[in-house]
């Protein structure tokens, strides 16, 4: 094997994708490795389809600024760029190319390198809009108290003694919505439950599904059969799970809305049911994942932890939480040992 072979093997062998383009964009030689970040089973097959690296760009502006940078500077480093593939999913890679210039100082061609590194933008994306999102959760409850609790302060005389119940009845809603987003990051910024505490104790969990209705302006039917309700629990955590999933029913749920207990051997079955359409089994598990929401909602501005949390905190409990549709109604079903 001769010089030239040996170099053109350990060009094919690189990890890192290497290329070669035109000026008009097409591409003259490329590498394997730039082939499968492409989305191409081989380099043959990226030449054919390839007519000019153009096409792939998401943003043709961006085309043109590193086309504008080349020309001034003939070197760009660290260059992100947003490209699609054939297979339809998009990914963002790192440009660092230099312009190959003849003896008058024409531009003969490109060559450089690309970095594929879309799991960074996809963590700094999802990042930011969970960022944003709690932003946005939290300032809503404290622009409300805020205003509130500033109206009273300013204006007390002038409003009756049911105005003043009405606006602290407010004002204490608010404040336990933010309380409880804070308790579910709590939970979800542990990483080992052993962190999370627990105080298992018996008591009635239908005095914890009222404690959560006090503060919910929304009609929700209890249903209860005789000598079902007692559990063995952590009160304050069972409450923590029954507020994310009575809040995911209003946000994402039917019209109607229904709790219902059960006991089932040794369990109880606390059901948060409502009539809104079934969930896709394919989506039912990422649900239960952090971070992520229920399609189509109105209520784009969910952090998107509830199921999450409320699922790790019901097996903290020696229990579980599982999603089913019976009987026309969607349920989530927190099982807990019984007392």
């Amino acid at each position: 094997m001769n010089g030239f072979d040996e170099l053109e093997a350990f060009f094919k062998r690189m990890p890192v994708a290497f290329y070669r383009t035109s000026t008009t964009g097409r591409l003259i030689a490329a590498n394997p490795a730039l082939a499968s970040i492409l989305g191409f089973d081989s380099v043959e097959e990226m030449m054919a389809t390839l007519k000019t690296v153009e096409t792939i760009y998401m943003e043709p502006a961006r085309r043109a600024e590193w086309l504008q940078r080349m020309a001034t500077e003939g070197v760009i480093s660290d260059f992100d760029v947003h490209l699609s593939r054939p297979d339809g999913r998009s990914i963002w890679v790192r440009d660092s190319a230099r312009a190959v210039r003849d003896e008058q100082g024409e531009i003969q061609y490109y060559e450089g390198s690309l970095i594929d590194v879309t799991d960074k933008f996809e963590a700094e994306s999802a990042k930011d809009e969970f960022i944003a999102t709690v932003s946005h959760e939290l300032r809503n409850p404290l622009a409300a108290m805020l205003g509130l609790g500033q109206e009273l302060a300013d204006n007390y005389e002038t409003f009756t003694d049911e105005e003043r119940r009405d606006m602290a009845q407010m004002i204490a809603r608010q404040a336990d919505d933010a309380s409880w987003l804070i308790e579910d990051l709590l939970v979800a910024y542990r990483d080992n439950l052993s962190q999370v505490s627990v105080s298992l104790q018996e008591f009635d969990v239908t005095k914890e599904i009222e404690r959560v209705l006090e503060v919910v302006d929304y009609p929700v039917d209890i249903k209860v059969l005789e000598g079902a309700s007692r559990i063995v629990a952590d009160p304050r955590r069972s409450r923590q799970i029954l507020r994310n999933l009575i809040s995911n029913a209003m946000r994402y749920g039917g019209e109607e809305i229904q709790v219902s207990i059960d006991k089932v051997g040794d369990r109880v079955e606390t059901r948060v049911q409502d009539s809104g359409e079934p969930i896709p089994d394919t989506d039912v598990e990422r649900l239960f994942r952090a971070y992520e929401r229920g399609k189509g909602s109105s209520h784009a501005g969910s952090v998107g932890l509830g199921l999450n949390v409320s699922r790790r905190l019901a097996r903290l409990m020696d229990g579980d939480l599982t999603y089913r549709h019976e009987g026309g109604w969607s349920e989530f079903v927190l099982s807990l040992p019984s007392a």
